[in-house]
């Protein structure tokens, strides 16, 4: 009995994650709506015990939307998506997927189901600084007087100066770094003919051996 014809067609299948490093900088402060974000692959994908998708595969995609930190409330917001993919040896395909993990400092948000990174709170650090301004508002204030009534004076001015520059001040951007790791997670599968993905040679037929002479 003859035994069915092998396919010729290697999937990879839907929620695929695939290990990225970004390789341009995106900064909230400067990025734009379209802006090209450009990855690389750093681990390989594999399918049936084959290497479909190799390290060192290009990933270009956009940003999709960008939000300013804001001055008392609201924070920074870049979203992001995947739209193509290309192997080493310049097999392209078009890709649907989105940003499943983000390697920030831990200080970011990031919200899996649209597919953005948020800029880290700053309460804590205003609270701080309103702290330490009126506290230097109430030293100052205690040596100007020797009765003391400055104190209270010098806290309230110190504290209201404090909350001034916290109002005047935008909160963190978010900013990713070339080198930032990223994984997205296709969203449809991916579909290759075995020799789209076989390795790229430096050669057309193959390497020249040289002739080591009879009995060789």
């Amino acid at each position: 009995t003859a035994s069915p014809p092998k396919t010729s067609r290697i999937v990879v299948p839907v929620e695929t994650t695939i290990p990225l490093a970004l390789k341009n900088t995106i900064s909230s402060r400067t990025a734009f709506v379209g802006q090209a974000i450009y990855c690389e692959t750093i681990y390989p994908v594999t399918v049936g015990n084959r290497i479909v998708i190799p390290v060192g595969s290009y990933v270009k995609g956009a940003v999709t939307q960008v939000v300013r930190a804001g001055r008392i409330k609201g924070k920074a917001q870049i979203g992001i998506r995947f739209d193509s993919l290309t192997l080493p040896n310049g097999t392209t395909r078009s890709l649907r997927a989105s940003l499943s993990s983000y390697g920030g400092r831990g200080e970011e948000g990031f919200k899996r189901e649209e597919s953005k990174i948020e800029g880290a709170s700053t309460k804590g650090e205003d609270a701080g600084k309103i702290a330490t301004t009126a506290t230097q508002g109430t030293i100052i204030g205690g040596l100007s007087t020797r009765s003391g009534k400055g104190a209270g004076i010098g806290a309230l001015s110190g504290g209201l100066g404090g909350l001034i520059w916290v109002l005047a001040t935008r909160g963190k951007e978010v900013l990713l770094p070339p080198g930032t790791n990223l994984e997205l997670q296709l969203n449809a599968p991916l579909t290759f003919d075995r020799d789209e993905i076989a390795l790229p040679s430096r050669y057309v037929e193959g390497p020249a051996l040289p002739s080591r002479g009879p009995g060789f």
